[in-house]
């Protein structure tokens, strides 16, 4: 049999791919893993943060230097109309306050079954543990794509590649497609991990992991020059092993080893005025240390008893007898910590992958391949990544949707 259209994963772009392809063509799924969509039960810790409210133009911000690249793509199937398709599938949906959008019941499983019976509506069918371990163009003898999953054979007019990315390679998404895009010298961007825990040299807070700051402004600076290439404020989570929280997820799609991290916990204050604020509060106080810094700073007591430690000061020691050169070293390190970049925790822990097929490989009004005609891809395995707060399974639902065109 020659199928219409063969999609390779049952992710959420593979399966929204599937859900909105013509109902008069035939479809084939094919999913490594034993069922589907595993990565998505997973997105938003299970209660599935679908896409973000807002106006589409403010959406562009959220992916990088590529957000203005994707606007087609985006435009395509907005964040209304995936509103829309849940509500139509009997899906309540909910938008908190900060804009995200979730099922109602707050279960992935829900937007999942949506999304399976949608599919029935339409001549798809799947197979699982179906790793693909050959792709093939058509040739003159062989006028379809011949796609090689879990030892058969399938033959296809068109295929649609939306394997997903590698991170959370549990769930099946491992980069194992890379390679055979690669023999078909498709232009590829390297994978990395994104929205990861950023991990740095001699992490010295391991064992404050839990605590978490509010508005916290973070820098990546180019070592070199010391100028900041990228800085951001929000929420910053310490880990036993990094820094992690929205913020540093954010920025880790920027950094590189050998930068450097530069972490101010209070905003708007400089390490000069925090310096004159310490030593004026010392004066004459016969309090320890960190009781002063706890009743002088909104931030957490075991954090701070941990600084004084950095700096050479025991927690308990009177106020009065701290140096002033120790004080410095404290003001420093609220208003301008600098540590030095390893990398990110990696594809286990990351949201999502950074890289893959380079957009200047597909026709961004289609995404077809511009090398072979009726090759298509779709969602992670783009060289696209988002923001936390559904834009990653919003890039996800609207290139599956202009992938299912076919055009």
């Amino acid at each position: 049999m020659i199928y219409d259209v063969i999609i390779i994963g049952a992710g959420a772009a593979g399966l929204f791919a599937a859900a909105n392809i013509d109902p008069g063509l035939s479809c084939l799924v094919l999913e490594k893993g034993p069922r589907p969509g595993r990565k998505l039960l997973t997105a938003g810790g299970g209660q599935c943060n679908i896409t973000h409210g807002g106006n589409m133009r403010d959406f562009l911000t959220h992916y990088g230097s590529h957000g203005k690249i994707i606007r087609p793509i985006l435009y395509a199937f907005s964040n209304a109309a995936v509103v829309r398709f849940f509500q139509n599938q009997g899906i309540a949906l909910d938008e908190r306050d900060d804009g995200k959008i979730f099922p109602a019941s707050r279960n992935a499983e829900d937007i999942l079954n949506a999304l399976l019976e949608a599919t029935d509506e339409r001549t798809v069918s799947f197979a699982y543990s179906a790793s693909v371990t050959d792709l093939r163009p058509p040739e003159d003898e062989e006028p379809a794509y011949r796609v090689t999953a879990g030892g058969v054979l399938h033959r296809g007019k068109a295929v649609i590649v939306a394997p997903g990315g590698r991170s959370f390679p549990r769930t099946g998404s491992d980069g194992s497609i890379m390679p055979l895009l690669g023999r078909l010298q498709i232009p590829t961007i390297p994978q990395r991990p994104a929205l990861a825990p950023i991990t740095v040299k001699a992490y010295p807070y391991g064992r404050l992991s839990g605590i978490s700051f509010r508005d916290v402004r973070a820098s990546i600076l180019v070592r070199d020059s010391g100028k900041s290439s990228v800085r951001r404020t929000g929420d910053l989570l310490l880990t036993h092993m990094g820094f992690s929280g929205p913020l540093m997820l954010e920025l880790s799609r920027y950094v590189a080893p050998g930068e450097l991290l530069s972490i101010c916990y209070l905003p708007g204050e400089d390490a000069g005025g925090i310096r004159r604020a310490i030593q004026n509060a010392a004066s004459g106080n016969q309090r320890q240390i960190s009781t002063l810094l706890s009743e002088r700073f909104p931030l957490p007591a075991r954090f701070l008893e941990t600084v004084c430690q950095r700096a050479g000061v025991n927690p308990a020691e009177r106020a009065s007898h701290v140096s002033g050169e120790a004080i410095g070293v404290i003001a420093v390190m609220l208003t301008g910590d600098i540590h030095s970049i390893s990398g990110t925790a990696g594809f286990e822990t990351s949201m999502v992958t950074a890289g893959g097929v380079s957009l200047d490989a597909v026709d961004l009004r289609t995404l077809a391949s511009r090398q072979y005609p009726g090759l298509y891809f779709a969602g992670e395995v783009l060289d696209v990544d988002g923001d936390t707060g559904g834009y990653n399974l919003q890039f996800a639902f609207s290139s599956g949707y202009v992938a299912s065109r076919l055009q």
